[in-house]
């Protein structure tokens, strides 16, 4: 919990100094704060907000000094985060992303990585990097994200924290900095069960169809794509989680190769990134460091052919995992393909890392479900994260399960 209740006035901002930091979490040069209604059901929690979401009094820096620089004050305060504030929670600070969003390590070259709490060795995961280390540090009890190719849920992994990539377009995410528009969502990570669910009810609301889950689906393509040392240590959680539901049965989620769905993803996701940032990067000719850089570049060699072929098999993508988790079935998975890297790793065996996990991390954004990440075990005594996948607008009934897994698995 945050040591300073900031503020004594409804809707005060406050600039200047940034709330305590051991974690190189929040944002500096561009720092607000807001005190929420003082009532409701998230009276007394405290939240930060990925700096890529507008707040009056504010300006969104998106992880690059040079963004910070070319943009104009917000006009206005994201939507979610009014909610939130009207929901009784303090907003104390905003925090550090991913250079332009374009990374899962949790890196930033200019501004500083955050640090990960269970391991200062180890990075937090990106692009919510921040966001990620907050929550689980205890600086805050929740914070939201934005996540695309897993920028919420690889630093849910990595921190060891409840973290949700919610259904596509469930939660509004107006305010927020262009990155992907058909796959990008707002999501965030709790630092409790507890939280996690009153969170989830304020931001999700209720389903429309409330499933109950009645089939665990474990995705034999996703756990072969892992080390065999990772899904071992995975195994007592989903076996937990196979005894709570009942029904259990393996299955293989892309029959025709995860690496297929990884390429769609991939130039989906780039073609989209570049309309949101080719602009700005010919005008600014900002710096940027290799990782970010290469891919940017990449991404404007796509042309707008190969975007078309690849959004049209996403069609079938999103056919096969409809189909999969129809009717209260829920995919289980790594979230990502290891525990947090170590900071001395190279440049090469972050990309590596980065690729294998994707073959998980792009199954939820091409089929637009939402999935949750659960902090149940860990591997080198550092957070391992396994993953739950359900059906579109099951979210709160996702939210609710898992967050009871999590606890019953903790106090057994």
């Amino acid at each position: 919990m945050m040591p300073n209740k900031l503020l004594n006035n409804p809707r005060l901002t406050v600039s200047g100094t940034p709330p305590y930091d051991p974690l190189q979490a929040f944002v500096r040069e561009n720092h607000i704060a807001m005190q929420g209604s003082g009532e409701g059901p998230l009276k007394g929690l405290v939240f930060a907000a990925k700096d890529v979401f507008k707040i009056l009094g504010s300006t969104v820096g998106n992880g690059h000094p040079m963004w910070l620089e070319a943009h104009g004050p917000d006009e206005f305060t994201s939507s979610i985060i009014l909610r939130l504030l009207d929901a009784g929670a303090d907003l104390v600070g905003k925090t550090i992303c991913d250079e332009l969003c374009f990374s899962i390590s949790g890196e930033n070259w200019h501004y500083g990585s955050p640090l990960n709490p269970h391991d200062l060795r180890r990075f937090t995961g990106g692009s919510s990097a921040g966001s990620g280390a907050a929550t689980a540090g205890g600086l805050v009890d929740f914070a939201l994200g934005s996540d695309c190719l897993g920028s919420v849920r690889v630093p849910g992994a990595y921190n060891g924290v409840l973290c949700i990539r919610p259904t596509y377009r469930r939660v509004p995410s107006d305010g927020e900095a262009p990155y992907c528009a058909s796959m990008d969502v707002l999501g965030f990570l709790a630092n409790s069960p507890d939280v996690f669910k009153k969170v989830g009810r304020v931001m999700l609301g209720e389903d429309k169809n409330p499933t109950k889950i009645k089939r665990l689906l474990i995705a034999k393509d996703c756990m072969d794509a892992v080390d065999k040392d990772v899904a071992a240590a995975l195994q007592p959680a989903i076996d937990h989680i196979g005894a709570a539901v009942g029904d259990v049965r393996e299955i293989t989620v892309a029959e025709e190769g995860l690496d297929k769905w990884v390429e769609i993803f991939r130039m989906i996701q780039g073609y989209e990134v570049w309309e949101s940032y080719g602009g700005w990067y010919r005008k600014y000719r900002p710096h940027l460091n290799r990782g970010p850089k290469e891919r940017l570049e990449w991404a404007s060699t796509i042309t707008l052919q190969q975007y078309r072929e690849a959004y049209a098999q996403r069609a079938d993508i999103v056919a096969r995992v409809d189909e999969l988790v129809a009717d209260g079935g829920i995919l289980c998975l790594p979230t990502a393909a290891s525990v947090a890297p170590l900071r001395t790793a190279s440049l090469e065996e972050i990309s590596a890392t980065r690729l294998q996990s994707t073959k998980m991390l792009c199954i939820s954004p091409l089929s637009g479900t939402p999935q949750i990440n659960l902090p149940m075990v860990k591997q080198y005594d550092v957070p391992l994260g396994l993953t739950l996948i359900g059906a579109r607008d099951t979210d709160l009934g996702l939210v609710d399960f898992a967050a009871d897994m999590v606890d019953s698995f903790t106090n057994k």
